[in-house]
């Protein structure tokens, strides 16, 4: 069975105030994006993958990731488009065809534990998508445009995460469906129910935080290191 990996880190970062991009902040040593792909370089079940960058980054994030054991022969890297989206559409197009299952990531979520990716892969191979998410723990309000506040119910919402995973045939007719009309939303997870498919829900893991602020990368810089000692 093909596994596909598509990871895309081709983002703005406008939240991050930050003098250099996200991806390259570091974490003990390295930076945020090499802790990731080696995350999936080190899993045997990934039988290859496509980073999504910027296309101004292309030289710089090459430099950095061929120096990665085993990255070449296993990853490229193409570039991005204008959102998210049409950036995980161009490393769709760049997969083998006779991919079986294909795995979306964010670059800048490093912390992922390598569980949570086979995981997903097994359940995406019986329910066909699946996304990790954990609990919110949060009350969360709804505030419309003239103010009107409306509590949610906690029991029911979950916070969404990465890995996601799809059956490669499901995840490809999503994002050309989208194209054909014009449909932008959050992730694939979304774009994947648009079209009519249940999407399962896996356990995630707190620690599994997108760095997103400058707050985020601190975060994960004390969550690393308490990972390293235990």
């Amino acid at each position: 069975m093909k596994v596909s990996a598509i990871i895309p880190v081709a983002g703005a970062g406008t939240r991050f105030k930050h003098k250099i991009p996200k991806q390259y902040s570091k974490i003990h040593g390295q930076s945020i994006i090499e802790i990731t792909v080696q995350k999936f370089i080190a899993l045997d079940s990934i039988t290859d993958g496509i980073l999504v960058a910027a296309k101004s980054e292309i030289e710089k994030i090459t430099r950095l990731l061929i120096q990665l054991p085993g990255f070449l022969e296993k990853f490229k890297i193409i570039p991005g488009g204008k959102e998210r989206q049409d950036s995980v559409y161009k490393g769709l197009q760049n997969i083998p065809p006779d991919s079986d299952i294909v795995v979306v990531h964010d670059g800048v979520r490093p912390l992922v534990n390598q569980k949570n990716i086979l995981d997903s892969i097994e359940a995406a191979k019986t329910s066909g998508a699946c996304v990790v998410a954990v609990p919110v723990k949060d009350t969360i309000k709804r505030i419309t445009t003239d103010g009107t506040v409306e509590t949610l119910s906690r029991e029911e919402l979950w916070q969404v995460q990465t890995p996601q995973t799809f059956r490669y045939p499901i995840l490809k007719k999503a994002h050309e469906a989208a194209l054909n009309a014009g449909y932008y939303t959050t992730d694939e997870s979304a774009l994947v129910e648009w079209i009519g498919y249940p999407v399962k829900i896996i356990d995630g893991e707190y620690t599994n935080i997108k760095i997103t602020t400058e707050d985020d990368l601190e975060l994960a810089r004390i969550l690393y290191k308490k990972k390293e000692r235990s």
